[in-house]
């Protein structure tokens, strides 16, 4: 068949770094044919029809995180010449994606049987997402068709379908914007959009350890701080009073509940925010013990982080939001693993860790060393402290009118104030 020989491997290579959990082979397929099912019969699938003024300029977004990147752009366009797809479940085709992706099951099974063992170890854990890939190669042919995209812009590089969509769209001539959504870790794929921002230097350092990026980058800084700079007011902590605690899908919640305890007993007042994939909580728990609880579906981790004294979180790109609203935070491990800072944010200085809960009171009570230089800022989100900071949603707008407009020197005028220069790779 036509594409059988489909790297699916290398299309989801993020799988060999990530750490969540999966189900079962047993479990993926049940998931699988009930999901065929669901959007075969249940929840229909219609494309969105092209805006009046539409100028071929698409932007992806299918998850909060990834919308809150794009949306400081989003706002600098006219509402009628751009497409915005954000539903996971009503914006992507999965009907058409399982059903073309079933007759390549001995395709990947022979994958399978070729591959090294741990090559066979994830595609096994990842079985369901592997064999999906087949039919999101071929739907993001057909999106690109569809929707006739001149830009894409996207806030995520390694999802499958993200994927399959900017290698596509490398076949087609069609330009694609990578927006940077959160930190990255050693592992992630090499940078394949045509313009790729980063937030800045570590995430590029990161990136070129898979190998020169295909298309300019830019170390623009993480748009998604917009709103920090527009909206929020600079920390001044003395005392710390309240802690915000963040947790995620790798933490124990029994270990949670450990700590809020802990921290309780102490007399200081707690608020608790799950990342918005965590699934189900025991909010009934937090209510019980007088604990806040920070939707992450209606509240930004901005206004989560704006409403706290001191942030408690494990391995998170949530220690990132907190440094820049000079929010003092700290590392503190919830779950089975090991701390392996995969965002070296221990090693960089922008977090300290508590090993401890004696280690972890005597952070607290010190909240003005938790707080990390300008430098370190910088390292990780290029524009602190410049011009362009809070205002990188407009600068990335107007280079997506250029691109639009086949005019791919026009960001480059010097007229326009927040110009944003590429990296030279000769030079790195």
């Amino acid at each position: 068949m036509k594409y059988s020989n489909l790297d699916i491997v290398g299309i989801n290579s993020i799988t060999f770094i990530s750490k969540e959990k999966q189900p079962s082979l047993p479990m993926q397929l049940c998931i699988y044919f009930a999901q065929l099912f669901y959007y075969t019969f249940i929840r229909r699938f219609k494309y969105k029809p092209l805006p009046d003024n539409y100028k071929g300029i698409v932007f992806l977004g299918v998850s909060l995180n990834n919308q809150r990147s794009l949306d400081p752009v989003v706002k600098h366009l006219e509402e009628g010449e751009y497409l915005y797809l954000k539903d996971h479940t009503t914006d992507i085709h999965k009907r058409r994606a399982y059903w073309l992706s079933l007759p390549y099951l001995p395709d990947l099974i022979r994958t399978y049987r070729k591959a090294d063992a741990p090559t066979k170890s994830v595609i096994k854990r990842y079985f369901t997402r592997m064999w999906s890939t087949y039919g999101y190669y071929q739907l993001a042919k057909e999106y690109l068709e569809h929707y006739k995209v001149k830009v894409l812009a996207l806030s995520s590089d390694q999802g499958e379908f993200h994927r399959c969509l900017l290698l596509n769209a490398k076949d087609v001539d069609v330009k694609t914007i990578y927006v940077q959504h959160a930190s990255v870790a050693k592992g992630f794929p090499k940078l394949i959009a045509s313009y790729s921002f980063l937030d800045g230097q570590e995430s590029l350092d990161k990136y070129l350890e898979a190998g020169k990026p295909e298309g300019e980058v830019y170390l623009s800084g993480g748009v998604r701080f917009d709103p920090i700079f527009q909206q929020y007011s600079t920390k001044h902590i003395e005392e710390v009073k309240t802690i915000g605690i963040a947790i995620n899908m790798l933490d124990d919640f029994g270990k949670v509940k450990c700590l809020c305890g802990f921290l309780l007993g102490q007399g200081y007042k707690l608020a608790l925010r799950p990342h918005p994939r965590y699934g189900s909580l025991d909010t009934a728990w937090l209510a019980e013990n007088a604990i806040a609880y920070s939707d992450p579906i209606a509240e930004s981790s901005f206004d989560f982080i704006s409403n706290i004294d001191l942030m408690i979180s494990n391995e998170s790109s949530i220690h990132l939001d907190a440094a820049m609203m000079q929010c003092p935070s700290i590392l503190y491990n919830f779950s089975t693993h090991s701390i392996l800072d995969h965002y070296a944010y221990i090693k960089s200085g922008l977090v300290k860790v508590a090993y401890s809960e004696a280690q972890l009171i005597e952070l607290i009570r010190n909240p003005k060393v938790l707080l990390p230089a300008i430098e370190t800022l910088q390292f990780y989100n290029a524009s602190c402290g410049t011009q362009l900071e809070g205002h990188l949603g407009e600068a990335i707008a107007e280079f997506v009118h250029a691109i639009a407009a086949s005019n791919p020197t026009h960001h480059e005028n010097q007229d326009f104030p927040y110009s944003i220069p590429a990296v030279a790779f000769d030079c790195v």
